[in-house]
């Protein structure tokens, strides 16, 4: 008998312990499948990666599912940097706030990356942040990235780390906002499933 209880201790010790770790994991309800990355749009700057292009990151299809607040909106322009032909960009002027629409990866997908202008050219930050849901139901955000410039020319920017807590396929969300000193604009934002060093 005392074989018999410590053999079902340790079975409901092993059934705990993974819901145990599993707090903070990102959650796939709907088991999502991760799109495929098949554009190179940052080879002219020496990023030879794949990369996918996030639902409605073009700009051009009226941000279905992005979330936008303190102003921001999508205006007529184009970056002139001719990784997608269009004629809208995002606009993010001081204080504003957009929240995209959730796409589907997995730990493969560890970075992303915006064409953006800042108009305001002295100090001004873009702060990008990681939403999910983890499997208890809780709302997760990853720490808040920045990427600065210095002039108000359209670049590539730096690779932000996604550093979302993955076990497996699962929807997450970005948030970009302009702080208070800062106006932004942005265009073609990609998604990276490229494993890094």
């Amino acid at each position: 008998m005392k074989i018999l209880v410590a053999a079902t201790a340790a079975v409901l010790a092993l059934a705990v312990t993974p819901a145990a770790q599993a707090k903070g994991v990102a959650a796939n309800p709907d088991n999502c499948t991760p799109l495929a990355a098949l554009e190179h749009p940052f080879a002219r700057w020496g990023d030879a990666g794949f990369y996918v292009l996030h639902p409605g990151g073009d700009m051009e299809s009226g941000l279905t599912g992005w979330t936008l607040s303190g102003g921001a909106t999508v205006v007529a322009g184009d970056d002139g940097l001719g990784v997608r032909g269009g004629s809208k960009v995002l606009s993010l002027p001081a204080g504003a706030t957009v929240t995209t629409s959730p796409i589907c990866i997995d730990d493969t997908f560890t970075h992303a990356r915006v064409l953006a202008r800042g108009t305001v050219t002295s100090g001004s930050t873009l702060n990008v942040e990681v939403l999910y849901t983890d499997v208890k139901g809780k709302s997760v955000v990853r720490g808040s990235k920045s990427y600065s410039v210095k002039t108000s020319a359209w670049a590539p920017s730096t690779d932000f780390n996604i550093d979302a807590r993955l076990a497996g396929a699962a929807p997450i969300q970005f948030r970009f906002t302009a702080p208070k000193s800062s106006s932004w604009q942005l265009d073609d934002f990609y998604v990276d499933p490229r494993a890094r060093g």
